[in-house]
Order: C-alpha cells, then structure tokens, then sequence
C-alpha cells in the first residue's frame, strides 16, 4: 500500500478548506479530530483550535441541545438529514442542511462525518416564490403520472385550506375537494392530458376543507420522456374567487351605466322633438297674440290662450314623466301596500279619472273582494290605462274585474282595432309608441313604461291581450292574492 506523503495531506487539506461547505469528523466521544477552514466563517474557529473540542463547545448549548437527537443517531449507526437555521459569526441569518453520517469499522461506530451546506439562496428564493404565490393566490404542483403521487406548494395548501406538514396529497386524496359537478371534468383534463401530452387550461371549483366553495383556474403541461411517453404534468392552480366576484360587480355597473346611457339618449331624443313641439306652440300662440292682440276678437284671444295652456300642460306632464322616469330607473321606487276596496277603487279611479265620460265599471269579484297594493300607484296605473283608451283606441271603453285561479284580473279595454303584433314585444319599453293613432297624437311612450313598473314593484304584472273570440283587445294588470 502506498504512503500517504506530505504534500497528499496538504493536498486534501486544501481541497476540504475550497469546499463551500462546513466538513468535519467528531469521534464515538462527540470530540473533533478536523475540520476545515469554513468553521472561522461560521463559529469563529479555525481548525487548529477546534481539534480536540467537543461538539457543544463549537455548537454553543443552544444549537447542541437541538442537534442532539441527531448526535445520538448517527453515533448509534444511522445516517441523519435534517436542516437548521443559524446565526454565523457576523450575526447573518443561514438555512443549512446537515448530513451526518456514522463511521462504521467491522460493526463498531468510530465516529461520524458531518456535511453542513448553505442552502440559504434556495430557501430565500423558495421563500419568494411562496410570497409571490401568496399575493397572486396561486399554487404550483406536480403530478407524478406513474405513482399518482401529487406535490403541492405551500400555497396551494393554503388555498385548499391543508396543513402542508400533515397532508399529503394524491389524485384519490384530491377527489374530494373538487366540486361534485366538477370533479369528472376536472380528472378527465388530468387523464387526457396524460394520454396526449397536450396542456389544458380548465376552470372549476373546489371545496375546501372548511367547506367553503372557492372558484379556481388550473393550468396543466405534461412532461415527457425521452420516448415521448408523459411522465409527469406540471402545472399552476389560482384562487379567482375575488377576481371573479369583482369582474361581476364590474359588469353589472358596466350594464347599469349602459342603461343609464341609453336612458339618457332616450329622454335627449325626446327632448329634441316632443318637447320641442308644444315649446313652439307656446312661443307661435304668445307671438300671435302679442302681435295681433288689438285685432283679435275676444274669442279667438280665449281660444290661442287655451291652446297655449294646452301645450304648458302637455309639457308640464312630460317633464313630470322625465322625473318619475328617473326615480323608476334609479329603483327608488318603495311601495306601500294598503288593503282596498277592490269595486270601490275601480269606481272612484274612473269617476275621477276626467275623461269624457265615465267607463262602465263592471266587477264580478263581489262587493267586499280587496287587494292588497299602493293606492297611488293602483291610481296610475289603472288611470294610465284608461286615458290611453279613450286618447288612442275607440268606443266603447271598458273597466272589468275577475277572480281567477288565485289571482284577481283588471282589464280595461276598447273598440279600437289594437296594438300591431309587429309591436307587441317592445309594447311596454321606455318610449314605445303603438299605434297610428298614438303617433299622430304625440304620445311620449311613457305612460305603458311606467304602469308595468310599478306594478312589478307591487308584485304584479301587465300584460296585453290581443283581440280573440269576439273579445275586445285589453291592457290587463293581473294582482297575485297574497
């Protein structure tokens, strides 16, 4: 056998002092026989001063007392892996990982080897990334597509609601956090992808182990061997619950500015004609009369001065259906239900509805039948629909009502030739004019708009029901019993 020379040993003591790492051998008594030159940086020892020390004395008690069951191990013939954080010579915090391993000569422990690695950069960055993963909620894993062994970040963890150092999870363990309706979409992805090789990109839900239903996005990448077969697929899994919540609340203001934007165009159209036509009239009316007023007899005066008030009137009703429009929109509409006389209401909103003459009132429901519904917006409603009768359909005008399977009918109706069918979808929209005779006379399309919402505010409903089986056509507003 060779001898070991001089410049072998210094040879072997230089290479263990390059090493970035802590190296040494303790005997059975945990005592130091070398070490290399890394221990200055860390414990402010060097290898001369370390040989013979025991453990502890390099160590300090704090450090010895948690490395101690490992001690123990290794100086009992079993290999040990741990990893420690420490405070070097400086004061600067480091993640190692240590190795010791046992000296074994004919079945007896001599002693044992320590390799201590600074994995401080790896854990830093391990750190980032679980920081990162943290703010964007979102969780990497591996699935290992020959055992079905999953590896999580912490992160994902998290997001499903497991304690990283408890749970282990695998494809069966995974089955139950996804949703019931998604699972099978979901392992369908993890099985196709497995037999393909193609990534995916699948959204789904999971239930976590609170029970809370969270909203997620997953992104699968299958790895392949060198013969293409797919060993494992990586892959990334984010908690878009909020983002989700939040892009909903941002549709629904887009969808309500939207409304409110055609809202606008709406009433700016009409004030561009329909309120331009009875403002001119006013203005031609007072212009003729301030000019012609000496050779204007005192009828012809009364009469422009009657058709001014008519067109102030009519534009006074426009701009109080512009505000009433804008409360209905805005759903500040509140109801306040009050139990009525269903026969007498009906008689008292025609009576008092100052049309040319009074609808004949015929109610079937008995003289003691009530609804339960505003007063107020009962008046409109049905007053609503009694002047578009007599303005725009045609004698007779009628007022009926009726008990049917649980709910009371109101219809008013006319011997007018109806509403076209090619206008009965769009019949109870913001502005809608139906008819020739409602065009011809102006009407601003509001009156039909506003009935309907407020009888859904009341839990009712209006309807048009065409003319059939030699019934007239009618506006019916259908009242549920509570």
């Amino acid at each position: 056998m060779a001898s070991v020379g001089f410049d072998d040993v210094r040879l072997l003591r230089t290479l263990l002092d390059q090493l970035p790492a802590l190296i040494a051998y303790w005997d059975r008594d945990a005592r130091n026989v070398v070490a290399n030159a890394a221990y200055v940086e860390w414990f402010g020892f060097d290898p001369a001063q370390m040989h013979g020390l025991h453990i502890s004395e390099v160590l300090g008690s704090e450090v010895y007392a948690m490395n101690l069951p490992f001690i123990t191990g290794v100086l009992a013939g079993e290999e040990q892996l741990f990893d420690r954080t420490l405070i070097d010579q400086s004061g600067r915090v480091r993640h190692t990982q240590a190795s010791y391993v046992p000296d074994v000569v004919d079945g007896d422990v001599r002693g044992f080897f320590v390799l201590v690695t600074d994995v401080t950069p790896r854990v830093e960055a391990q750190r980032a990334m679980n920081e990162a993963q943290a703010l964007a909620k979102l969780g990497s894993w591996e699935v290992d597509t020959g055992t079905g062994e999953i590896t999580w970040s912490r992160e994902l963890f998290r997001i499903v609601g497991l304690d990283p150092e408890a749970d282990l999870p695998s494809l069966a363990t995974l089955s139950p956090y996804l949703h019931p309706q998604d699972s099978g979409r979901v392992l369908a992805n993890i099985e196709g992808a497995t037999l393909t090789g193609s990534p995916y990109t699948i959204d789904y839900r999971i239930v976590t182990a609170a029970g809370e239903i969270r909203e997620v996005v997953s992104n699968g990448n299958p790895v392949r061997d060198p013969d293409g077969a797919v060993v494992r697929i990586t892959g990334t899994l984010q908690d878009v619950t909020d983002a989700n919540a939040t892009a909903r609340t941002l549709a629904r203001v887009n969808s309500e500015l939207r409304r409110a934007n055609e809202l606008n165009a709406d009433v700016i159209a009409m004030l561009g004609h329909d309120i331009r036509t009875p403002i001119a009239g006013v203005c031609g009316y007072l212009e003729m009369l301030d000019g012609d007023w000496e050779s204007l007899d005192e009828t012809d005066r009364r009469d422009f001065v009657a058709r001014a008030r008519a067109a102030t009137d009519r534009l006074s009703a426009m701009v109080d259906h512009i505000l009433a429009l804008a409360a209905v929109d805005a759903g500040r509409i509140e109801p306040r239900p009050e139990t009525l006389g269903l026969a007498e209401t009906l008689s008292s909103v025609a009576q008092e509805s100052g049309l040319p003459s009074v609808p004949s009132v015929a109610v079937d429901v008995g003289a003691q039948s009530t609804i339960s519904f505003d007063r107020v917006h009962f008046e409109q409603i049905i007053g609503n629909l009694l002047t578009n009768a007599f303005r725009y359909g045609a004698d007779p005008v009628g007022l009926t009502a009726g008990r049917h399977e649980g709910a009371v009918s109101i219809a008013v109706t006319d011997g007018g030739e109806g509403v076209p069918p090619t206008q009965v979808d769009t019949l109870f929209d913001r502005f809608a004019r139906t008819g020739p005779r409602q065009t011809a006379a102006g009407g601003t399309g509001f009156g039909l708009y506003m009935a309907s919402r407020l009888a859904e505010a009341n839990g009712a409903s209006l309807s048009y029901r065409p003319p059939r089986d030699g019934l007239p056509h009618a506006f019916v507003l259908t009242i549920s019993d509570p």
